[in-house]
């Protein structure tokens, strides 16, 4: 009786079926990828987005920032009682005078403290005034010696020259180096570049104001509806930024004090004064 075997199975059918299978099992693969896709792009998508926000609130920081340079943040983190926006710092140029005392009277009786850039002459001329400052708890400021604009902004080294001269003088009367500076007329437009790189290699600290008296030109009591109408548009304008109000140690600005101090009082206000660990106000 003959045998009969098995037939075999051809060897290109079992590599079809080979390549098939990996075929279909790279469809497979590719279609469980593709179903990720959606959600990999939204978490991808979500990650841009916070990193764009991220971006866009830096960058309103750093631009606020750049800003407060002129809110004097320092000052208002350490004084949490006070608002940025309902402080004002009071500033006397030009002093001191005979008639210092009397200012100081009206700034007593109102338990209000100021900010004295002096010249050396007059620190000099009247040393009872300026260590009754310093005793009162005024900050001490400097303002140059001649108060010549063509003097004190004639070279490079001039203001810086002058300073150190009203610093040398007012630490012989009180022993306070102040390094708090305005200079003459203020820094716009005569303070040149190189002199205020000399200014600041000597550690000086120049201040400007954004509130102008005009006490210089009134002469009289009109100075103080001046203050009081730049201040309304200041706190529309410029809410957060210092109010640093230029004032002489002049006879007129001192008869009209009182009557400032009061207003400014009823409308909210709080006082303080320029310490060397704020952004300075600078034009």
């Amino acid at each position: 009786m003959k045998k009969v075997s098995k037939k075999k199975t051809p060897y290109n059918m079992i590599l079809l079926s080979k390549v098939i299978g990996l075929v279909l099992l790279t469809l497979f693969l590719f279609f469980i990828w593709d179903m990720s896709k959606p959600h990999l792009q939204a978490t991808n998508g979500q990650a841009k987005n916070v990193a764009s926000s991220d971006f866009r609130d830096t960058s309103i920081s750093l631009k606020a920032k750049d800003q407060s340079t002129r809110t004097l943040d320092t000052h208002f983190k350490t004084n949490p009682n006070q608002q940025a926006n309902k402080t004002v710092f009071l500033t006397f140029d030009d002093g001191p005078s005979a008639t210092s005392n009397q200012l100081l009277n009206v700034l007593k009786a109102h338990h209000v403290k100021a900010t004295f850039f002096m010249l050396g002459p007059q620190i000099q001329a009247h040393q009872s005034a300026v260590k009754r400052l310093y005793q009162e708890g005024h900050q001490l400021g400097l303002h140059g010696m001649t108060h010549d604009i063509n003097l004190f902004y004639q070279n490079s080294e001039s203001p810086v020259n002058e300073m150190r001269e009203a610093q040398r003088i007012l630490a012989s009367v009180t022993g306070v180096y102040s390094r708090l500076v305005r200079t003459p007329y203020g820094s716009v437009p005569n303070l040149t570049y190189h002199q205020k790189v000399r200014l600041n290699q000597n550690g000086f600290i120049y201040w400007d104001w954004t509130i102008d008296s005009l006490d210089w030109r009134y002469k009289n009591s009109q100075y103080v509806p001046e203050v009081l109408n730049q201040l309304q548009m200041f706190e529309k304008n410029k809410p957060w930024e210092p109010k640093v109000i230029l004032m002489h140690d002049q006879p007129s600005t001192t008869n009209y004090l009182d009557s400032l101090i009061i207003q400014l009082k009823a409308r909210g206000y709080t006082f303080a004064v320029i310490n060397e660990t704020m952004p300075p106000v600078q034009h």
